[in-house]
């Protein structure tokens, strides 16, 4: 009879092929089922299009590689690689013979170092807590291959980087030495603040918090950085059993220098940006970090859904859909709005005057309205079926705001003109331009540092 796996799992019902490469080496490949792939909303006509080799073992070369992939149908990245770079992982074991059955398969993959999953049915790769190690080696280097061994840890000459197991073993520890002080801090703030929260009930003298900088870097063995501080005062502002011991208009003029030194800072970012020729991606991740700055391109309470949402198939986190770079609704109303974001460079109206002094509107700047308009179509098509799909039953496609976010404004009179003639009489699209937004940016600051003056002047 053969043994179980966790969860009463037997290895019949894993859902993998063994194939032999040669002798004494085999690969290891996933073949998701029906119903797995109806539980991701993929295709289950053609099933050799959702195979995926995810594990190689070498009994000659004696070692096992393995491919990250995630394994369960409920994440939104399934059956895709788990890092953003790294996409095999060899790993030098003392291993003589290849798995040639299921349950072989399984007991080699015990084998794997501390650190590592074990259980393809979770995907293979570095467990949550290892996977900083992951996003070290990726800044270190450009190979997608990681070689886990007795060599000196350095890029090779293979196309690999090669860690050393002893410097895997000593970053894994380290990561585990961090993550318990953390909680070890975590509990005994956590404690602190209940025991407080009960002793303001109570009238009685409250614990102080153990949540100073020298604390928390005796703890963690770590130096906090200015940005450190910069998040902890956010915290403190935020936090309302540290409101009701702080003095009120202390408070206030803390989190509004907060604001306005976090504000400056974006705006230098955001000028720096448009200077450069930079790619769609880059300003994506942009407004993904500061997502109030799409709250000024329309001027109601938003709540951002998604980024790079599917509005035309049955998930937002689809593949292969009508793409939308931002879904977002009123905060009030739940009304849907989507956002498409070009590039500050992207031509707004053609180089030659059509007639005259009239320019006419660019193939860029007709085309990303109409895609914005079809993305709009879609989502309206498509808008019971997301619903039931994603589980968000408050939001609505009563009339979705379409916002274009594109080019810079023209300099010249006569094109300031045309693009205003066209965009005023695009009636289903809001076109906003990226030096527009810098504006919008430098009034909000411009305000605040207006309020701030005078709430010094109301002090004196």
């Amino acid at each position: 009879m053969a043994r179980l796996l966790p969860g009463d799992f037997t290895p019949e019902d894993l859902n993998i092929d063994i194939e032999e490469v040669f002798p004494n080496c085999t690969e290891v490949f996933y073949t998701p089922s029906i119903s797995d792939l109806k539980d991701a909303g993929l295709d289950t006509q053609d099933l050799s299009l959702h195979k995926r080799k995810i594990a190689e073992v070498s009994g000659q070369d004696h070692y096992i590689s393995v491919y990250p992939i995630y394994t369960l149908p409920t994440h939104p990245g399934y059956l895709k690689q788990k890092y953003d770079q790294i996409n095999v992982i060899t790993i030098e074991i003392d291993i003589d013979t290849a798995p040639y059955s299921k349950e072989e398969v399984i007991d080699v993959l015990q084998m794997l170092p501390a650190g590592f999953i074990k259980d393809i049915r979770y995907g293979l790769g570095l467990t949550k807590e290892y996977q900083a190690i992951i996003s070290a080696i990726e800044d270190h280097s450009k190979h997608q291959c990681i070689v886990i061994g007795s060599d000196e840890t350095g890029d090779s000459e293979y196309e690999y980087f090669q860690l050393n197991i002893n410097d895997y073993d000593e970053m894994r520890r380290s990561c585990n030495r961090i993550t318990e002080r953390a909680r070890k801090v975590a509990r005994i703030t956590k404690s602190a603040a209940s025991y407080n929260h009960l002793a303001y009930r109570l009238g009685v003298e409250q614990k102080p918090l153990p949540t100073n900088n020298d604390a928390i870097s005796k703890m963690l063995r770590i130096k906090i950085t200015n940005s450190d501080k910069q998040a902890a005062m956010n915290m403190v502002t935020e936090d309302k059993s540290a409101v009701k011991q702080t003095d009120s208009v202390t408070l206030a003029k803390l989190k509004s220098d907060i604001e306005l030194v976090s504000l400056e800072r974006l705006i230098t970012s955001y000028e720096e940006l448009l200077d450069k020729r930079t790619k769609e991606d880059t300003w994506q991740e942009l407004f993904n970090q500061n997502p109030f700055i799409l709250s000024l391109a329309f001027g109601y309470p938003a709540i951002k859904i998604s980024d790079q949402a599917s509005v035309g198939g049955k998930r937002l986190s689809g593949d292969g859909e009508k793409i939308t770079d931002y879904l977002i609704k009123n905060g009030m109303t739940n009304n849907l709005a989507l956002i498409e974001i070009k590039k500050p460079s992207s031509a707004l109206l053609n180089k030659t005057a059509y007639r005259g002094s009239v320019y006419c509107a660019s193939t860029e700047l007709t085309g990303s309205v109409t895609q914005v308009l079809d993305q709009c179509y879609q989502l309206q098509q498509n808008i019971a079926t997301i619903k039931n799909n994603n589980r968000l039953y408050d939001i609505e496609s009563y009339a979705v705001h379409c916002i274009l976010i594109i080019g810079k404004l023209p300099v010249n009179d006569d094109e300031i003109k045309s693009f205003e003639i066209y965009r005023r009489n695009s009636k289903n699209v809001q076109i906003i331009t990226f030096d527009e937004l810098l504006l919008k940016l430098k009034q909000l600051h411009e305000f605040l540092s207006n309020n701030s003056d005078s709430d010094k002047d109301t002090s004196l």
